[in-house]
């Protein structure tokens, strides 16, 4: 048995792994949620697409395949909102975006239910049922899609947790409970049957004040080791809060705007997080991949860019300001190249 200093020490030796740095952590499961119309949907949709390119506008990202079960919006819909956001934002991107996100529309997709989380196989054994019954294929024809999920990797995203949980209501402890270990029950799959580890991205609402938290049993709260919430700001300003997140962003924050652009004459909307890199911020990550220190960063983007301020000191506050802002966005790590 090990004694705490040793559970303690092997932890901290965890480099914890991130399919978007800071925000959405490799191998577990989040929720992200938030009151009617605040874009929950539309922000889950900007999440997949960062994804699948593997851009950077909400942090450094890992590229891979993204799977989005919908019973709660309807395909014209959602299919509307992704051509808006591809076309605002990813129109030159190399790849077909659509090859890499697959969309299950299945109003029964039920969580508590026996066999989710369950590789076919090993469900038609415990169950002991045949491949012959109508309702047999249906179940095979659903986790068919856990199948892809075990052999892929990536990020599943279920909008919303409400809509996936069959008859149960979202009060339900028992019915959270079984959920969330159906959840975590896929992402073990997953690593035990792929190279690459699956993320889970679960959207639900919060109450008519949205101060209380998630609608709902606490143990969405309790249970979910990364908690989002999208919420807005006196002054009008949206933005994507991390309110819990086990990383030293959590109490930050990500701005954004919903912009309006229109497909085939009609208007959706979608999620602008903001300018993208700037070159000031570009130079000092390129900098930052040859190995040099802080020091030497900002005595060579001085150089380059100090003649647009007052003096050295003013140039050292921005620097500072970026260098931060770099390190919580996951491109720089806090101390690996901080001066000796």
């Amino acid at each position: 048995m090990k004694n705490l200093n040793e559970i303690i020490k092997i932890n901290n030796g965890v480099e914890k792994k991130w399919l978007i740095k800071n925000l959405i952590p490799m191998g577990e499961i989040a929720i992200l949620y938030a009151q009617t119309n605040m874009f929950k949907t539309f922000l889950a949709l900007k999440i997949a697409l960062e994804v699948i390119t593997g851009s950077e506008e909400l942090g450094a990202t890992e590229s891979g395949r993204v799977y989005i079960f919908s019973p709660d919006t309807n395909y014209n819909d959602l299919i509307l909102r992704i051509r808006g956001l591809t076309k605002a934002n990813y129109l030159n991107q190399k790849e077909d975006i659509l090859e890499n996100l697959h969309i299950n529309f299945d109003s029964d997709l039920d969580l508590t239910a026996n066999g989710y989380g369950t590789r076919i196989e090993e469900y038609l054994e415990v169950e002991q049922v045949s491949y012959g019954t109508r309702e047999v294929w249906k179940e095979r024809e659903v986790l068919r899609t856990w199948d892809r999920l075990y052999y892929s990797g990536g990020l599943l995203i279920i909008d919303t947790l409400s809509q996936a949980i069959g008859e149960s209501s979202i009060n339900d402890d028992a019915a959270i409970r079984k959920s969330i270990k159906a959840l975590k029950k896929i992402i073990k799959n997953a690593g035990e049957h792929c190279c690459e580890p699956l993320s889970i991205l679960v959207i639900a609402h919060a109450g008519k004040n949205g101060d209380k938290g998630i609608m709902g049993s606490s143990l969405q709260k309790n249970d979910f080791p990364t908690v989002l919430k999208v919420r807005k700001k006196k002054n009008g300003q949206m933005e994507l809060y991390r309110e819990k997140i086990k990383c030293n962003a959590e109490g930050t924050s990500i701005p954004f705007k919903m912009r309006s652009t229109l497909i085939d004459n009609e208007e959706t909307l979608y999620v602008d997080v903001g300018s993208t890199l700037t070159q000031f911020e570009s130079n000092i990550i390129d900098y930052y991949k040859e190995g040099l220190n802080k020091d030497n960063i900002r005595d060579n983007i001085f150089k380059t860019h100090g003649q647009h301020y007052n003096n050295k000191k003013s140039f050292n506050v921005v620097f500072g300001r970026k260098w931060n802002s770099l390190i919580k966005q996951g491109f720089l790590d806090s101390e690996q190249h901080d001066s000796n």
